[in-house]
């Protein structure tokens, strides 16, 4: 097990990757990314199979009358190549190599001077052979598109499809696989971005995932602010999520205007540079906020909208503290609220955070009595919209010592090690002073330290006759273990006690 020793936000390993993006995002793969992910797709797609309900007119419709006979031929009884050059009528060259495509295709095999059609699946075909089934060459010709953009086409129109209803502008912008392949083609040549859905199909199918390569240059939501992935010389992809992710979803609930502007003063710089710091560069001489990020966000916390009026803690959120160990709970979900104290105004040397959302503040109400900083009443703002609750200075001073508590007091990561400690429950009960903290630590260690006694006690018992009363050395194996910064284990406080007996046996000989 890892010592905790830094704040929460350093121990989650979460991240927000591409295929985890909103799927109408548009990106902008370099270029040879871009052709090595095309190249590879085109390559694959067409031994991709389909259900598909033939009709008994296939081999011909496939490969023609004259070679659609040597399969019907073969579907009936093994034929020799002289019987099959014979009924075809086609050339012995011709036949022969037509056979050696199927053997490749491992539809046909050949067993001593006979060829044999295996086992022939006729309810689906591979999508090569569906695209040269439905073809219409006008509407090809129409497009001016390739017979691989097309089968590319019938590969993703699926997962169009499931994604369109979500979307209804973007469903009707390919209302046929020609379309489709169409911008398929416009992608292939990089006229146009790509969007994440047909990026996330396309990796899958190369089963290379290229986009580890740093591929993606640019992202944005038409017709929005575009971003790109680097700030500082750092690759930006995958986003990173920790608690300052956290921290700019609550404040654009808690203050983004409709249209994406962020025009309120306060942590507005600090805002901005965790925007780029996490998402990378975009244009912000607006106070605009690309409309890409807002969607990440959204769909990454599940918040359905920015509005002003719904705002509360994000049930991920919620989710992830509960997964956190509870001292860094603590530490997180107390840097959260020093944050949105941070957005609210002084008053009577205390706090009056205000919001148009009554859930945002019964949440914030929620979290500071989990903190054990007793209830806050909560009051609508005269004449005005919104909503408030009044936190004292005092208690944002303790908010303050628990969001610090891994820096000011190092140790604390180790001693939570001990096993079902209650160090989390003990602190918020207290002023989180250092004398507090070392109190209750060592208190815990030596609750521990007597339940490893007391097992070794009842371990020993019947294997000797002269009974060791283990107890006795409580107070020397929890100063012992305090001083050297140690978690104890059974085996070690054995060793401990039974050097110690032999020393004072040795005194009094």
């Amino acid at each position: 097990m890892n010592v905790i020793t830094m704040t929460g936000h350093e121990f989650r390993r979460e991240c927000i990757r591409v295929r985890e993006f909103p799927p109408f995002i548009r990106m902008t793969l370099k270029g040879s990314v871009r052709k090595e992910l095309f190249f590879c797709v085109m390559e694959k797609v067409k031994k991709i199979k389909r259900e598909y309900n033939t009709s008994e007119d296939v081999f011909d419709v496939l490969y023609g009358r004259k070679k659609g006979k040597i399969l019907r031929l073969l579907s009936e009884n093994p034929q020799p190549a002289r019987k099959l050059i014979e009924v075809s009528g086609l050339s012995p060259g011709t036949v022969y190599h037509f056979l050696k495509v199927l053997r490749e295709q491992h539809d046909v095999s050949k067993k001593g001077g006979a060829y044999y059609l295996e086992e022939y699946d006729f309810s689906s075909l591979f999508l090569d052979e569906i695209v040269k089934l439905e073809e219409d060459p006008d509407l090809k010709r129409r497009y001016s598109i390739s017979i691989k953009e097309l089968e590319l086409a019938y590969f993703l129109w699926d997962a169009f499809v499931e994604v369109a209803p979500e979307q209804r502008c973007y469903g009707q912008a390919y209302h046929s696989t020609y379309t489709l392949a169409d911008a398929i083609h416009r992608w292939r040549t990089g006229r146009t971005d790509i969007p994440v859905w047909a990026v996330t199909r396309l990796v899958e199918l190369s089963r290379e995932d290229i986009l580890q390569k740093e591929g993606v240059t640019l992202y944005h939501l038409p017709p929005g602010v575009p971003v790109t992935p680097y700030y500082g010389g750092e690759y930006k992809l995958p986003v990173r999520v920790d608690s300052n992710l956290d921290k700019i979803v609550v404040q654009l609930l808690q203050k983004i205007s409709k249209n994406h502007l962020y025009t309120f003063p306060k942590r507005k710089k600090w805002l901005f540079e965790k925007l780029h710091t996490t998402f990378g560069e975009f244009n912000d001489s607006t106070s605009r906020i690309p409309s890409a990020i807002t969607e990440i966000l959204k769909y990454y916390y599940r918040v359905k909208t920015l509005n002003r009026y719904s705002a509360c803690i994000p049930p991920r959120v919620k989710t992830t503290w509960s997964e956190l160990h509870p001292l860094l709970r603590i530490a997180e979900v107390s840097s959260l609220l020093l944050h949105v104290i941070s957005l609210s105004s002084q008053s009577n040397s205390g706090f009056e955070i205000t919001s148009r959302s009554k859930s945002f503040l019964q949440d914030i109400t929620a979290l500071i009595s989990d903190l054990g900083l007793g209830t806050l009443s909560m009051s609508k703002k005269n004449k005005r919209p919104h909503f408030r609750v009044y936190l004292s200075g005092d208690k944002a001073a303790v908010l303050r010592r628990y969001a610090h508590l891994f820096q000011d007091y190092p140790d604390l990561g180790m001693w939570s090690r001990i096993p079902l400690n209650q160090i989390a429950e003990k602190l918020v009960s207290t002023d989180v002073d250092f004398e507090s903290v070392e109190l209750i630590c060592r208190e815990e260690l030596s609750r521990f330290v007597e339940s490893i006694l007391r097992s070794l006690e009842r371990k020993k018992k019947g294997f000797s006759s002269g009974r060791l009363d283990y107890l006795q050395y409580k107070e020397e194996v929890t100063d012992y273990f305090w001083k050297q910064k140690l978690i104890p284990s059974p085996r070690r406080v054995e060793e401990l006690v039974e050097l110690w007996v032999v020393e004072e046996d040795l005194l009094y000989v």
